[in-house]
């Protein structure tokens, strides 16, 4: 319909200017470029989308450096979420902004990929994240390199309880595929296996403001077009105990402007009861730019709700109650809560 005469640019901008803070500048530019077209201004200015390209390019170059040394110590990988993701759903992989590597690989391997990357500087981040410590049965605290630039996040089921009850590790491994970067080639996880995760790590983060980049790589991927297997993806949600959480998940985008075109009717049945509401707040932190963090209570509400089967969230109430007496470090068994590092190159781990 065109601009109007009177419009003020400075309202898309300001709004623009929270989404970049959000998923960085760069990303939120590739973005809104339809909206910026449309409006006939610029929504984030170049400087920022530049900073932030260059940052996320050094990046994933360090992450890419270390991909290598561990393909060269004959370690089998795949690896997860923003790395892979930035590699395989944008067209220029710097557009996704990467925290942690995350990788998984099985377990038996575990011993000889900290003592690989313990000699060349790594060292386990020791912190408690909360009052219950960890609870995670799938990953550890950060591995991180000696100068800082690269956080290792090794997984040995792609994400915790209860998603590893349907997606596994041996799953995951023999759905995977290969991409190739600057000559490399490494495995990532299938399309269906990857919007899994996308919905296991936003309910995981409570559908706040950390799942906001599960959002928009889910997003991304349902909106490339390609066909999906909704009938895999509904088996591994029904039999692992989150096809709650994935049905939020998908209602969620389709409030976002998912069109929902192909996604089977069931799963976009809309929270009812005292998840109603619930799943209103959520609705209204997204568009409102996340203008505050819930407290706690609001928070455990939301699990219970939107993000747990009944029966997982009794769990993870049970896990937090022992932590609150012996707190989780996050560590595998053998490493040093003081040092981050393992005790002796022959101690044993498990997990």
């Amino acid at each position: 319909d065109g601009v109007p005469a009177a419009f003020d640019a400075g309202a898309p901008r300001s709004q623009a200017g929270e989404f970049a803070a959000l998923a960085s500048p760069v990303l939120a530019e590739f973005l809104l470029r339809p909206a910026a077209a449309r409006l006939g201004i610029r929504l984030i200015p170049a400087a920022e989308v530049e900073v932030s390209r260059l940052g996320n390019r050094f990046n994933l170059v360090q992450q890419l450096k270390w991909v290598r040394a561990i393909s060269d110590a004959g370690i089998e990988t795949v690896y997860l979420k923003g790395f892979a993701n930035a590699h395989t759903l944008y067209p220029e992989p710097e557009l996704r902004t990467v925290g942690d590597l995350d990788l998984l690989i099985r377990r038996h391997d575990l011993d000889r990929l900290i003592a690989h990357l313990a000699g060349q500087g790594f060292r386990f981040r020791v912190s408690q994240v909360n009052r219950w410590g960890s609870i995670s049965d799938a990953s550890f605290m950060p591995f991180v390199s000696a100068d800082g630039s690269c956080n290792l996040d090794i997984h040995v089921e792609p994400d915790c309880y209860p998603a590893h009850r349907s997606l596994n590790a041996a799953a995951l491994f023999n759905g995977a595929s290969e991409v190739e970067a600057d000559g490399f080639r490494f495995r990532v996880p299938c399309p269906e296996h990857v919007l899994v995760l996308c919905v296991t790590n936003a309910a995981k983060d409570k559908f706040g403001i950390f799942s906001v980049r599960k959002v928009i790589d889910a997003l991304v991927l349902l909106r490339a077009g390609g066909a999906l297997d909704w009938d895999a993806i509904a088996a591994l949600a029904r039999d692992g105990g989150y096809l709650k959480p994935l049905r939020v998940f998908l209602c969620l985008l389709q409030s976002l402007g998912l069109s929902g075109a192909g996604i089977p009717a069931p799963l976009l049945r809309h929270p009812g009861g005292l998840a109603g509401p619930e799943f209103g707040r959520v609705i209204a932190e997204f568009n409102g730019m996340f203008p505050y963090i819930p407290p706690l209570f609001a928070t455990l509400r939301r699990e219970l709700l939107l993000c747990t089967e009944p029966g997982v969230g009794v769990h993870n109430f049970g896990l937090r109650l022992r932590g609150l007496f012996r707190p989780g470090t996050g560590l595998p068994a053998g490493v040093s809560p003081r040092t981050g590092l393992p005790h002796s190159p022959h101690a044993r781990r498990e997990f």
